[in-house]
């Protein structure tokens, strides 16, 4: 027989087979051992890993990599069942990755090079030149050996959608999480200009946002997020002996370390903050994303989620209760994806209310990033007000210049003087303590820091402090 003494096809199925093992050995070294922390290796290997992708040899997992590798190489006819019925994997892979990752996953070039090499591949697997090669003289049969390496082959390339179904059982018989997550309710939100509805808020500028706050609300503690130079978190609490309301935001991206991996980064695509948050939310077959929203999940009553449009701007609305006390967590997001601001809102029952919090979140509107310049302004603007008796406002003037320049002492020195409101008692003493001990590090002899500090240093030992939580 002619065709099996075919010497091109000989080399094609030996260079073929021995890229099927390399890779089985590729993704042992590379993936699998590295997992289990049995071995470190720190090569670039991308190019490789490239290559096995956009080829297809990808689609052939460990261990039917070596299986039908060997097979290949020893010219066994079932190894070739095996390679067609691997490439007909392909359409299962793209689904599986469309649950999981949804549509925005997709790289319609890499997909359509991965295609191109996985039609080729049946293609040359079912000519009768290659047929003969391998000596086929007999038909397929489901029963046989064969036939059981084509089932294991095909059922291995359902395990991560009969993983998914088997969580989202288990997460609700054992926690109570719904099957399905019912898609936000959607919510439109327009400026209240009734006068009246807005006697009892106050405009403020802060982090490069405008909102409405409660009038008597002013600022506990401004803290910048380690790691980030110009990512901060204010809380702001009304007056008073009791906490009867608060309201803690900031303008940094909550989800960004739950995907510090490059190959999650990769399959989220070129989606914006908002949708990566939808996606996180409503997404029903991505088992991790169970584990997300069960942090994202607070311990209380009646937890709904909602999705808000308002001046242009888009979030989310997140709500629970928990005894007397409501909270309502929100993230806000420019159109552009450039700026968002994500916070909470707690109030007791019959202080603040759902009209509130909607008043609130509708007068968020997002300003022009300012630079360190135009942190002066903002410092002579807080000396006016703090002068005119207006402290509350002083300390958004303050807080503003202390953003943009953290390291001038005179900054942190007037802002640690308008949170030091003297006839209110439970202060964040131990932040405005800490705010005046770095002014003494760059003006260790001022004498008006050094007074403060003696002033409220007895403070601290009366347990008159609250620390906020944020995140």
């Amino acid at each position: 027989m002619e065709a099996t003494n075919n010497k091109k096809e000989f080399i094609v199925s030996k260079i073929y087979s021995i890229l099927i093992l390399i890779y089985a050995v590729f993704d042992i070294l590379i993936v699998i051992l590295p997992k289990f922390h049995l071995i470190s290796i720190k090569l670039n290997v991308d190019f490789i890993s490239y290559f096995f992708i956009y080829t297809g040899i990808f689609l052939y997992t460990t261990p039917i990599n070596i299986i039908v590798g060997y097979g290949l190489l020893r010219r066994r006819f079932w190894a070739r069942y095996g390679a067609l019925a691997v490439m007909l994997t392909f359409p299962i892979l793209i689904f599986t990755q469309y649950l999981y990752w949804g549509h925005q996953s997709f790289h319609l070039d890499k997909i359509s090079i991965q295609l191109i090499f996985v039609i080729i591949t049946l293609f040359y697997f079912s000519r009768k030149t290659v047929k003969a090669l391998f000596g086929e003289a007999r038909s397929f049969k489901f029963i046989s050996w064969h036939g059981l390496l084509v089932i294991m082959i095909m059922l291995i390339s359902f395990y991560w959608i009969f993983f998914s179904l088997y969580w989202r059982v288990h997460a609700a018989r054992k926690f109570g999480y719904p099957l399905f997550i019912d898609r936000p309710e959607i919510i439109v939100l327009e400026k209240s200009k009734n006068p009246e509805s807005l006697e009892k808020y106050r405009k403020v500028l802060l982090l490069n946002a405008s909102l409405f706050i409660p009038k008597e609300f002013y600022v506990r503690r401004l803290t910048r997020i380690e790691g980030k130079e110009q990512k901060w978190v204010v809380s702001l609490q009304n007056q008073g002996v009791n906490t009867k309301g608060f309201i803690i935001f900031g303008n940094d991206f909550s989800y960004d370390e739950l995907f510090i991996d490059g190959e999650s980064r990769k399959l989220l695509g070129s989606r914006s903050k908002f949708d990566v948050e939808k996606y996180i939310l409503t997404n029903n077959w991505n088992p991790g994303l169970v584990a997300i929203r069960s942090l994202i999940r607070p311990k209380g009553e009646g937890f709904i989620v909602r999705e808000i449009h308002t001046n242009g701007l888009r979030g989310f609305l997140k709500g629970w209760q928990r005894g007397d006390a409501f909270f309502r967590e929100f993230s806000i997001y420019s159109r552009d994806n450039t700026q968002c601001m994500v916070g909470t809102i707690m109030s007791i029952k019959g202080y603040l209310d759902e009209k509130d919090i909607l008043t609130i979140l509708s007068s968020i509107e997002f300003l022009r990033p300012e630079d360190s310049g135009q942190s002066k302004n903002h410092f002579e603007n807080g000396l006016k007000l703090y002068k005119q008796g207006d402290i509350l406002q002083a300390q958004i003037e303050f807080a503003n210049a202390y953003c943009l320049f953290p390291e001038n002492p005179d900054y942190t020195l007037m802002l640690a003087k308008s949170l030091y409101l003297k006839d209110q008692k439970y202060l964040d003493y131990t932040y405005i303590k800490d705010l005046l001990s770095k002014v003494l590090k760059q003006k260790p002899n001022d004498k008006e820091t050094r007074k403060l500090l003696k002033e409220i240093e007895p403070k601290l030992s009366k347990g008159a402090l609250v620390t906020d939580k944020t995140k």
